[in-house]
């Protein structure tokens, strides 16, 4: 990073390389992409992180469990075992929407990412931080040892960044607010609290 604050273009270029998923992979479902980034890009991503980890909880929907320290995913599947024995139980009709995020992270728009961040209140010294580490990223690809030339990177939350949860759950959040709203069923595990 440089005396203004911005982010070098090397610090902004990534190396993607496919990891396997299965043990003799043959099609490109097989794999997994991972950005390898530059050391400096991370540091940087693990101390905004660090900042902003505190006011997620206040933030990011009680639901949520992408992204905030303490939840997890087993906490996901404990309340769905829940809901699903207090319908056998009780004899409730139950409907179970699950949503399949997998190819998420590719997708979500800079211009999109720096609008939740205006919505859920971040300032504009903050806006343009993340903004700096996204706007002008590229990366390589690497495969059979052999790389390509850059290629820009206009979309998507770059997995293998230490804020990439994070900012996952921040672009996710107005969409897991909404089912809340616009879907109602049995309450099961945490409310949420209305804010004043």
């Amino acid at each position: 990073m440089n005396i203004e604050g911005r982010t070098s273009a090397r610090q902004l270029q990534g190396l993607i390389v496919c990891l396997p998923k299965i043990t003799h992979p043959k099609n490109v479902e097989d794999y997994r992409p991972l950005t390898l980034l530059n050391t400096d890009y991370k540091i940087l991503a693990r101390i905004i992180g660090n900042r902003i980890r505190p006011c997620l909880a206040a933030i990011i929907h009680p639901n949520q469990h992408c992204g905030v320290q303490g939840n997890s995913a087993f906490k996901a599947v404990a309340t769905v075992r829940e809901a699903v024995a207090h319908a056998e139980v009780t004899n409730t009709p139950l409907c179970i929407v699950s949503i399949d995020f997998s190819e998420a992270f590719g997708k979500i728009s800079h211009s999109y990412l720096l609008a939740m961040l205006y919505a859920h209140g971040f300032n504009a010294w903050f806006q343009q931080r993340i903004l700096g580490m996204y706007d002008k990223a590229a990366s390589e690809v690497q495969i059979n040892g052999c790389r390509s030339s850059p290629i820009p990177i206009h979309n998507s939350i770059r997995q293998g960044c230490p804020l990439s949860m994070q900012l996952f759950a921040l672009c996710l959040n107005p969409l897991i607010h909404t089912l809340e709203r616009e879907l109602k069923g049995i309450q099961i595990g945490r409310v949420m609290q209305k804010r004043r």
